[in-house]
């Protein structure tokens, strides 16, 4: 594992050790195919036992076969709560295209059709849904069955980001005020100053920029909050924090970095507008989200948000969806929103608010801007309100860790979801789905 720029070579062979150790516990490496999530052979009696024993932030973040059964059953390791979806349901009409399956992008591996790609055991892929001009155009699920629920990782953030678009529609918030004005459990900390624009659009200037080294590294910041969201206890001392505590030890970065200057990515300011929005609207994240979103949507299932110990909801990434159901969220951002929501939700007003948002100076000097050129084989150009991707012609996407991702492009008319259970060590973590996603919706325009 290569040291990122605060970790000091000590530090890094520390990691390094600690990560061979994590390795070491049953469970934490890849044993089984992804396949074993649809006939569950493999999830004896004792094999949930012992994932359960074994269950820590870290041990998942290993990827292996432990991180494949908690990645379909999140809710039986952590509490969780629904926002369920409108009382009739409305299956999605099909148009499969064939072609789609032989779409090719660069890998590692070689030039890779879809199906190759979908199918090669080093990407691990357990879904993909495409759904143009709201019929579904491509499926494959190889690694769990179509009603089953998926882990978003942070692809979950973007619910969020929806509710804070209309929340700024509505004038609920105001993204030029210090955030401690709507979070006053951070006040007299690094997060005084800091604006709720800042917070959203992940330039905080606070050390706390979520890496893969930092992932992987035991007690950085980032995998401090982590394991304080999922009830872990902290590496270094074996107690269980409450992610508040982790928020208020945040420092600023070295370097004096200010504020909106460079796009830092950092989970931790997912919660903390996850507590802004429960603080503004005084009810729980679940109950906003249903009542604003997923109550208008025709899907087959609820959406579950793990909670924190302490009680707070997790769209930061710790929420489970059905594929379908998830791309049918996505297509509420398109002009094909009738065939999955009973009124239009977002419409071109919020998705002003989104572009509005997008710095492409911060984005350039940020790393996400590096990722997009990795991941899709094109670059995008900036980020704002949660999303991680940008590009100029308005496509949209949001990535998390494990290699989750979801595509939405509403001038094309295209979404698309992707679900995998993928480790970055052993040799893992190449991920190229939104190289195809993308290139799948220029094609059906005819580009």
């Amino acid at each position: 594992m290569k040291a990122s720029k605060h970790t000091t070579p000590a530090a890094a062979q520390e990691s390094n050790s600690m990560i061979d150790a994590a390795l070491k516990v049953e469970g934490a490496r890849v044993t089984l195919p992804v396949s074993a999530a649809i006939t569950k052979d493999a999830f004896t009696p004792e094999f949930i036992r012992t994932a359960r024993d074994n269950f820590n932030n870290f041990h998942f973040q290993m990827g292996g076969d432990h991180a494949l059964y908690y990645a379909m059953h999140i809710a039986e390791f952590m509490p969780s709560t629904e926002a369920a979806p409108n009382a009739i349901y409305k299956p999605l009409d099909r148009n499969i295209k064939p072609e789609i399956r032989y779409v090719k992008q660069a890998t590692s591996q070689g030039d890779l059709t879809l199906e190759e790609y979908m199918n090669h055991p080093l990407y691990r892929a357990q879904a993909m849904v495409m759904v143009h001009k709201g019929k579904v155009v491509y499926e494959s699920y190889p690694g769990m069955r179509p009603t089953d629920r998926h882990l978003t990782a942070s692809t979950g953030k973007i619910s969020l980001g929806a509710v804070l678009m209309q929340m700024i529609a509505q004038g609920k918030l105001d993204l030029q005020k210090p955030i401690i004005d709507y979070v006053p459990e951070l006040k007299g900390t690094a997060w005084d100053e800091v604006t709720v624009g800042s917070v959203a659009n992940m330039t905080t200037g606070l050390d706390n920029e979520e890496t893969i080294e930092a992932i992987l590294q035991p007690d950085s910041p980032v995998t401090r909050f982590l394991a304080s969201i999922s009830g872990s206890p902290r590496a270094s001392t074996g107690e269980v924090e409450d992610w508040i505590d982790v928020a208020r030890d945040q420092k600023k970065l070295p370097s004096g970095e200010n504020q909106g200057e460079v796009m830092r990515y950092a989970s931790l300011n997912t919660t903390v507008l996850t507590k802004m929005i429960e603080n503004i609207e005084n009810k729980p994240f679940a109950e906003v989200f249903e009542e604003r979103i997923w109550s208008k949507l025709h899907a087959r299932r609820s959406i579950v948000y793990n909670l924190a110990p302490n009680g707070t909801a997790l769209p930061v990434g710790f929420a489970a969806v059905m594929p379908e159901d998830y791309a049918r969220f996505g297509v509420m951002f398109t002009p094909s929103w009738n065939a999955v929501s009973s009124e239009r939700i977002i419409d071109e007003d919020l998705m002003k608010i989104l572009y509005d948002n997008v710095d492409k100076e911060r984005y350039a000097k940020g790393g996400k801007l590096q990722t997009s050129i990795n991941d899709f084989n094109d670059a995008a150009s900036g980020n704002a309100l949660q999303f991680d991707y940008i590009w100029d012609d308005g496509a949209i996407a949001k990535s998390g860790n494990l290699c989750q991702m979801i595509y939405i492009d509403p001038k094309r008319d295209f979404v698309s979801v992707f679900f995998s259970t993928t480790p970055f060590v052993d040799g893992y973590g190449e991920f190229k789905a939104g190289a195809y996603q993308r290139a799948v919706a220029k094609m059906l325009n005819g580009e």
